[in-house]
């Protein structure tokens, strides 16, 4: 799109035309790009103003802002198909605003739109400065890789509030479709269907496979039959599971101790952005604000580790940069890096040139090092304030605690976060779904006195009720994970960390503060969104994970989850039948898969929310089945758990 919907080597007339007006083959035009707010934070999810100003593009505006003319240059609109989106467009053009107009709309511009757009521009006389319309379908988030977000805030909260009408609820579901249709596209596939019964989820599924049906069967231009599949690719066709937030809320509360979770718990990562408010010593706070690119190498292999580990990792790589500095200004004849401007002429040319070369590399290690030492700085300061050490190993052996424990917990005065407590009870309730209703009612009592806000709770306890949850599923595994390391005292080790965490100054201090703890790594455990997927997906041979998974305290059926996904709906969007293959139709096509082997690929997407807790279990399910597979992650939006409270909350106060 940003090369004007060419490839940058591309022999295409158009694009060589406007080529042509650049100083040199290959380099791509200086452009202005206008975007509308939804589609600015798609952009910004995926490239940074440097990326933009790589691929020609020098200004980058909202179309709702004013804009002063400049009239010698092109420029590439990017938003949605709204009215009044084509009004701004018209209005850009009949004030010459720019010299070429490349209009591309985030996903399909229904025809009566493009009626009008065309209609506008002629009677304006202005139809010829439209160089191109196109549709993207790329009317979604993708944070990571194999992770994307419709960018539906309070989604959870929409479809659960008593006053959504149907056509309002009809219009979301549409919504979600759409964006559904647009990441499939974008995947180039077609899977097959399925989602459990009764819900949102079901909703979703019945219009997505009659919208890729109807494309499929009655489109003059299939865009799915660009993708170059072979009978091997057609044969092993990933399985597109769709999930309701109601399934499983626990995993929404529960404290993390991977860095990309942590991350997102305590400072919410919002556009592959993370804000930081820190305090200097005087009493004064600045807010700082960090990118994390996909590019950043650290990043990639450190954002599902422990953070124990990510910290001594931490400590690795600013201690390797130090030796690799410290050799280059010692080449150089100089002290620091910041002198490399003074280098010592006498130095050998070999030797001045590689301290030349190197500099740019070693800034950027520098700037990221630096980056990763102020977060995991942050993290360390709020673990040692709201003890999340302690409530960690808490929830992992949930199965463990008493209502003594917990109310210990509760009465805690170091445990300064009330919404910490919170947490740990509802994560508590959810676990054991035969509590007295005295014990609860002891609970929220001690929760009251350390100023927690009961309203999500209350909602929470009125949805097991509506929704008569099976607990063995929503739970999650209770004293059943296999550590992977030993299984010593991390309490006392991390109160210790905690009390050392006073004297840490610089990042010498973060490797040995996290040194004796390397070891010791949270539970393995498969999620009940994972389990699901597993039986998703035909993998049956592991049994033993799905049974460790889903067995509950009081001892459960290792089969939960697969009696489950027997109860979903089926659908296959290029078999000519329409609709639910329920009952018979439904175990054919679970029986067609089971002859080709268990599926290699899955996209998994929960309708009402998820987060990076749910994103990585599944991503270690995939890394550990043998062969590896291959899962996409989606929800309607990525919410940590102070979002998710909020939205309780406020359906409380409505229901």
């Amino acid at each position: 799109m940003l090369h004007l919907n060419s490839e940058p080597n591309s022999t295409d007339s158009s694009y060589a035309a406007t080529e042509s007006k650049s100083n040199g083959a290959g380099v791509p035009i200086w452009k202005v790009l206008v975007f509308d707010s939804f589609c600015r934070d798609v952009v910004s999810t995926v490239l940074r103003v440097n990326d933009l100003r790589d691929n020609g593009v020098t200004v980058h505006m909202l179309l709702e802002s004013q804009r002063s003319s400049i009239s010698d240059v092109p420029a590439v609109y990017f938003v949605q198909p709204t009215t009044e989106n084509i009004k701004r467009i018209v209005d850009d053009i009949v004030r010459d605003l720019y010299e070429l107009y490349y209009v591309n709309f985030s996903t399909s511009l229904p025809r009566t739109l493009l009626e009008d757009f065309a209609v506008q521009t002629t009677a304006s006389g202005t139809s010829h400065q439209i160089a191109q319309v196109y549709d993207q379908y790329l009317n979604f988030l993708c944070p990571e890789e194999n992770m994307f977000s419709l960018h539906f805030p309070n989604t959870f909260e929409a479809i659960h509030n008593p006053s959504m009408t149907d056509t309002a609820m009809g219009a979301l579901i549409d919504r979600i479709v759409t964006a559904l249709f647009s990441v499939l596209l974008t995947l180039k596939t077609i899977p097959t269907i399925c989602a459990p019964r009764g819900n949102a989820a079901e909703m979703v599924a019945t219009r997505l496979d009659a919208k890729l049906r109807e494309h499929i069967m009655n489109s003059r231009h299939n865009l799915f039959a660009d993708s170059a599949e072979d009978i091997v690719t057609q044969s092993r066709r990933p399985v597109l599971v769709l999930l309701d937030r109601d399934l499983d809320l626990s995993s929404m509360l529960t404290h993390s101790w991977t860095y990309q979770a942590l991350i997102h718990d305590l400072y919410d990562i919002q556009l592959n952005q993370v804000s930081i408010v820190q305090d200097d010593g005087s009493g004064r706070t600045s807010k700082r604000s960090y990118d994390i690119n996909t590019n950043d190498a650290f990043w990639e292999s450190n954002a599902m580790l422990p953070f124990p580990e990510v910290a001594i990792n931490i400590d690795d790589a600013s201690n390797a940069f130090k030796r690799e500095a410290d050799e280059i200004t010692r080449m150089g004849g100089v002290k620091s890096l910041d002198e490399v401007g003074d280098l010592n002429m006498g130095a050998s040319t070999k030797q001045l040139q590689r301290a030349i070369t190197t500099l740019p590399e070693l800034t950027a290690r520098k700037a990221n090092i630096d980056m990763h030492m102020n977060i995991a700085t942050s993290l360390l300061e709020m673990i040692k304030e709201r003890q999340l050490d302690v409530l960690f190993q808490m929830e992992e052996q949930l199965g463990r605690q008493t209502k003594a424990t917990i109310l210990e917990a509760i009465n805690d005065p170091e445990k300064k976060n009330p919404q910490d407590k919170l947490r740990l009870f509802a994560l508590y309730m959810l676990a054991n779904d035969g509590l007295r209703p005295g014990d609860i009612e002891e609970c929220e009592a001690a929760l009251k006195l350390a100023g927690c806000d009961l309203a999500s709770l209350e909602y929470i306890r009125k949805l097991r009720s509506l929704n008569k949850m099976n607990a063995s599923i929503t739970s999650p595994a209770l004293g059943t994970g296999t550590s992977a390391g030993p299984s010593g005292d991390l309490l006392g080790k991390f109160s210790s960390i905690s009390n050392r965490l006073a004297g840490f100054t610089d990042s010498s201090s973060l490797g040995s503060i996290f040194s004796n703890v390397r070891n010791l790594l949270p539970s393995r455990k498969q999620l009940p969104v994972t389990c699901l997927v597993e039986s998703a997906m035909g993998n049956r041979a592991n049994a033993g994970g799905l049974g460790a998974g889903l067995r509950s305290a009081a001892g459960g059926s290792s089969s939960t989850a697969a009696r489950m996904f027997e109860d979903f709906v089926h659908f296959d969007p290029k078999q000519a039948r329409r609709g639910n293959l329920a009952g018979s139709n439904a175990n054919a096509l679970r029986g067609s898969l089971a002859a080709d082997g268990a599926a290699q690929e899955a996209i998994v997407f929960v309708v009402g929310g998820g987060n990076y807790v749910e994103y990585q279990n599944l991503m270690e399910f995939a890394q550990r089945s043998t062969p590896c597979k291959h899962i996409v992650y989606g929800s309607t939006d990525i919410v940590n758990a102070s979002s998710f409270l909020a939205q309780l909350s406020r359906l409380n106060e409505t229901s």
